[in-house]
């Protein structure tokens, strides 16, 4: 899994996929989503995400219960916690609110349109790089997509399955063996969902600012947080995912394959989360996003 190093900027990728439809500047609108996740460092934990749109910016509030027993034994209880995060169109910047910390931090966003600056942020040894590039050898993506005639009414809304698979391989040179990352997502996408439409303007929108694909923004935003390459080889693909993310299960696998071969091969799962849309309504809730008057404000520039 990658780091949270910036964890308001890459939830502009990373989670606008729980929220995909968007508002035109005539409307509110809020989806309320449900997740059960379960990760290999912190374990088991419910998350209710609130994302809202305006014509001023996205937002989103993330509350979780990290309910896993080696978390409980070292809170002495289900752990809670928040954070919140403002994206600005009229502003041009993102603000999270880290609840636990009594703090408020504001990134440029136009910093999202430089890789290096996001690199720069983990502070790799320079001396490293070429060692890495030596040894490793990341062969291309390979990535699937299965669009099935299932139907599901899910809530309120009928629902068609989808089916994306991404596979990812890097060799390493001085073991001969393979490190294998697998992403597998199931989405129910609808269209019947208020907002789905005029989704599509606020994506390409954003996208045309950050310099980004609008499908880097959409239903399948985490799968592709994978994908480094351009899009125009999966974009045929890419084009059978529509709709709205009614329900969407993902899991992410790690498999290692040593010199020996497939019968040394060891696996495990990294991360596995369902998010399924509760609530959409043509609403804003602003208390949701007001930063207390006595939270420190930190620009990072």
């Amino acid at each position: 899994m990658k780091n949270g190093v910036l964890w308001c900027g890459l939830c502009v990728v990373a989670l606008l996929g729980l929220g995909a439809g968007g508002l035109t500047a005539r409307a509110d609108v809020t989806f309320v989503h449900e997740v059960q996740a379960e990760d290999l460092f912190t374990g088991k934990k419910e998350l209710t995400v609130t994302t809202a749109y305006r014509p001023d910016g996205m937002y989103m509030d993330q509350k979780r219960r990290y309910t896993g027993s080696w978390m409980r034994l070292l809170f002495g209880g289900v752990r809670e916690d928040r954070r919140t995060v403002l994206i600005s169109l009229t502003g041009r910047d993102i603000r999270e609110i880290d609840w636990g910390r009594d703090k408020c931090r504001i990134f440029p966003l136009d910093r999202l349109k430089d890789p290096g600056w996001i690199r720069s942020l983990e502070k790799p040894r320079e001396d490293y790089q070429p060692l890495m590039a030596d040894r490793y050898e990341v062969r291309p993506p390979q990535l699937t997509v299965a669009a099935d005639d299932v139907q599901e009414t899910i809530g309120n809304y009928r629902c068609r399955h989808v089916s994306v698979h991404l596979r990812q391989d890097t060799y390493d040179r001085l073991r001969e063996a393979h490190s294998i990352t697998e992403v597998h997502q199931d989405l129910w996408l609808s269209n019947d969902v208020p907002g789905t439409a005029e989704s599509l303007s606020v994506q390409e929108g954003l996208g045309d600012l950050l310099g980004l694909e609008k499908e880097r923004l959409g239903p399948l935003s985490f799968l592709l947080s994978y994908w480094s390459g351009p899009l125009d080889p999966i974009a045929a693909d890419l084009k059978r995912v529509q709709g709205y993310p009614v329900k969407s299960s993902v899991r992410v696998m790690a498999h290692y394959i040593p010199k020996e071969g497939e019968s040394k091969k060891v696996s495990r799962i990294v991360n596995e989360e369902t998010s399924i849309l509760k609530e959409a309504v043509a609403s804003f809730d602003p208390s949701l996003y007001q930063v207390p008057s006595h939270f420190i404000t930190v620009r990072v520039p």
